[in-house]
């Protein structure tokens, strides 16, 4: 007797599972997505954000029209890394549910392996490899292209 939170295994309902796995993977990714943001707060001018204190801009102005767009390169970055480890996570789906349960967890790199490994369909699982790659690669190229326009020098 505890908490109900902890009594049901989480990876074996098809809600709590994906939410397992998208947690594992936010826990991932979030230190190194850290390091990037900090690395670009380190880059940003000290004589930029003194300037807008003396003109008399409030903290959300020079967040908003300083601090966002010279952070541009670092958000552009992370957005490019998080988007293509989505489509392609496998092993933390394979480690956790490996699919399970009744196939609701099974995440799109796996489904490529299960459909050209496991059930031994190598035209259809490499023709799906290759439709994935070309839409991770629409997806990701036109993330950067928009992104890439809201970056400023500083």
């Amino acid at each position: 007797t505890g908490w109900k939170l902890f009594e049901v295994s989480w990876l074996s309902d098809p809600t709590k599972a994906f939410l397992a796995l998208v947690v594992v993977s936010v826990w991932q990714l979030s230190g190194y997505m850290i390091l990037i943001y900090v690395a670009g707060f380190m880059g940003l001018s000290e004589d930029v954000m003194e300037a807008a204190s003396i003109d008399g801009a409030s903290g959300w102005q020079k967040m908003k029209s300083i601090v966002m767009p010279l952070m541009m390169s670092s958000i552009t970055i992370c957005l490019f890394l998080t988007l293509s480890r989505a489509f392609m996570v496998y092993d933390v789906n394979l480690s956790l549910t490996a699919g399970a349960p009744y196939g609701t967890t099974e995440m799109a790199a796996m489904h490529v392996y299960e459909k050209a490994f496991t059930s031994r369909q190598f035209g259809v699982g490499q023709a799906e490899a290759v439709i994935l790659f070309i839409i991770v690669a629409c997806i990701s190229g036109a993330q950067v292209y928009f992104t890439k326009k809201q970056e400023v020098e500083a």
